[in-house]
């Protein structure tokens, strides 16, 4: 927690195997292949990094794993945690299901007026 106080502007998620992305600027970085957590096989999704190395890639050197809720815990101006597990796919297959939804409700309220409308004209 102490790392992660002083470093949280170097806060990295995964983003593929190998790559990760500053949390903060967007950045894309990868972890050293000096890195102790490089070969470990199981790669965590939240890192901090002491600094940036540019060889033909941007390597992130001297990283440590964090738990994201230090991240939210210590620097709350800046990030925060979502509780939701949704994917991005199945959160937009909700949105146009809910759209069509309200489409279909909608043109069955303005049928339903424009029978009443009818009706009244007609008697």
């Amino acid at each position: 927690k102490c790392i992660c106080s002083a470093y949280f502007d170097n806060a990295s998620r995964m983003k593929s195997m190998g790559e990760y992305l500053n949390m903060r600027t967007g950045m894309p970085c990868h972890m050293h292949p000096s890195s102790a957590l490089y070969g470990m096989g199981v790669q965590p999704d939240y890192v901090i990094y002491h600094e940036l190395v540019l060889t033909s890639k941007e390597y992130m050197m001297n990283v440590t794993a964090v738990d994201p809720y230090w991240l939210a815990e210590l620097g709350p101006m800046f990030f925060s945690v979502k509780e939701g597990h949704e994917t991005r796919a199945e959160k937009r297959r909700k949105q146009i299901a809910q759209k069509r939804k309200m489409e279909e409700s909608v043109a069955a309220a303005e049928a339903e007026r424009a029978a009443a409308q009818a009706a009244a004209s007609a008697g």
